[in-house]
């Protein structure tokens, strides 16, 4: 008769996971510390403060003075005519060819796109439109 030997139960391996989470900690920190955050570049605008006295308040002429309108729809007007966005720039620039003087005032209404205002601000600066006045149209 074979006598049946019992064999003897090897020791699995064992998986030490005591420094696992001081590992996870680290990479946590490692990948805080070299992430690159974008900084988002906005409008660069200088707004006046609020005036007390409106005797420094400058009085300019009607001649010296061309309106752009963006309405709620989007369109586009100068002084009462309407204008294509891509035309903006050579219209401002004839003017202020012939008016060094002139100031534009920019009238949005609230319900326009924020776009339309990005678009007709990036015309009049490559216009080289220096004297821009932002108003809000009344809705």
């Amino acid at each position: 008769m074979a006598i049946l030997k019992k064999k003897k139960k090897e020791p699995l391996g064992e998986l030490r996971m005591d420094s696992t989470a001081d590992v996870a900690f680290l990479l946590l920190i490692f990948f805080i510390v070299t992430t690159i955050f974008a900084a988002e570049q906005g409008l660069t605008l200088v707004l006046p403060g609020k005036q007390k006295d409106t005797t420094d308040i400058a009085k300019v002429k009607q001649s010296n003075i061309a309106t752009l309108y963006v309405n709620e729809n989007n369109f586009v007007t100068l002084d009462r005519r309407s204008i294509e966005i891509n035309h903006i720039k050579q219209a401002i620039s004839d003017r202020l060819l012939s008016n060094p003087k002139l100031v534009v005032v920019l009238k949005i209404h609230p319900d326009a796109d924020y776009g339309m205002m990005v678009a007709c601000l990036d015309e009049l600066r490559l216009a080289n439109a220096n004297k821009v006045s932002l108003k809000t149209a009344k809705s």
